[in-house]
């Protein structure tokens, strides 16, 4: 411990204090980074929209708040994984498409991804063991297996990529379809779902096309592939209005519709790529009222 008469003369320094608080800003300031890069890598609003497409839907109709919990939460580490696992092998091409990820900007290296990925991977498995029920287990270790399969899929398959993420990222609605098969209202979402994700898919890639293997979909001009994914959200929000039921089926669908229109204004006349397809996240967050 110092003497009082040093300490004293440390705390009353100006300069020392100064250099003392700057220390400490610049360390907070790199945690900060550090655990952004962390959930951009791990993209958490798109992880938490999948978590709660089947807590909400679960808690709404069994009430029961241990059991929504333990069946959703699996789900964040399978989707970590997955989105780690698709920056490590796309480092190269998003050093192209997008360098201001983390991986490819520096904010976090590929050693300390790896460890990472395989400790989302060890927590999922692990998770949906303990915690999920047998008998609907099978689908949470089926998207796992997509999860490993994707770089497969991009690298021998890239014209299946779209579609193949719009199937994996659609189970979770489509377990809770049949958790509750006597329920119309869930089957309808997931195909509307599927529908919103295949089109957002569409739009990603066409941003991304610069860095990206020539595929079957580079045929086809960027503009006709645009108007395509469009349509396929139209598609989903009348498959929607089918169901609207009550007020809050209306304002639901209403503001989706809104946002669908906003992003269509960004994408054809502000040519703001990356704005519509926020939008559409965004209109994914409002649709999961249809799951309540």
């Amino acid at each position: 411990m110092l003497p009082l008469r040093n300490h004293n003369a440390l705390t009353s320094n100006p300069q020392i204090l100064k250099v003392g608080f700057t220390q400490t800003i610049h360390i907070q300031g790199i945690t900060v980074l550090f655990l952004r890069a962390i959930l951009r890598l791990i993209r958490f609003s798109t992880s938490l929209l999948c978590v709660l497409a089947i807590f909400l839907p679960l808690l709404a109709r069994t009430k029961n708040l241990v059991l929504s919990i333990s069946e959703a939460f699996p789900l964040f580490f399978i989707c970590m994984c997955t989105f780690i696992a698709n920056d490590l092998d796309d480092i190269e091409r998003d050093r192209v498409n997008h360098p201001d990820r983390p991986l490819p900007a520096g904010h976090l290296s590929k050693e300390f991804a790896a460890i990472l990925y395989f400790v989302s991977l060890g927590s999922a498995l692990f998770s949906t063991r303990y915690f999920v029920p047998p008998e609907i287990a099978f689908w949470y270790y089926g998207l796992i297996t997509l999860t490993i399969s994707y770089r497969y899929v991009v690298a021998f398959l890239p014209s299946a990529k779209t579609v193949y993420t719009a199937i994996g990222s659609s189970i979770p609605l489509l377990l809770i379809a049949t958790a509750y098969p006597h329920e119309q209202k869930l089957r309808i979402a997931a195909a509307s779902v599927f529908l919103f994700i295949l089109a957002r898919e569409i739009c990603g890639d066409l941003q991304d096309r610069a860095g990206d293997a020539a595929s079957f979909m580079h045929r086809f001009s960027p503009s006709s592939l645009a108007f395509t994914a469009f349509v396929l959200q139209v598609l989903g929000l009348v498959l929607l209005a089918f169901q609207t039921t009550n007020r809050g089926d209306a304002i639901a669908l209403t503001s989706m519709t809104l946002l669908l229109t906003l992003s269509i204004v960004y994408w054809f006349k502000l040519a703001r790529y990356r704005r519509a397809t926020l939008l559409m996240k965004i209109q994914l967050f409002v649709g999961l009222y249809f799951l309540i």
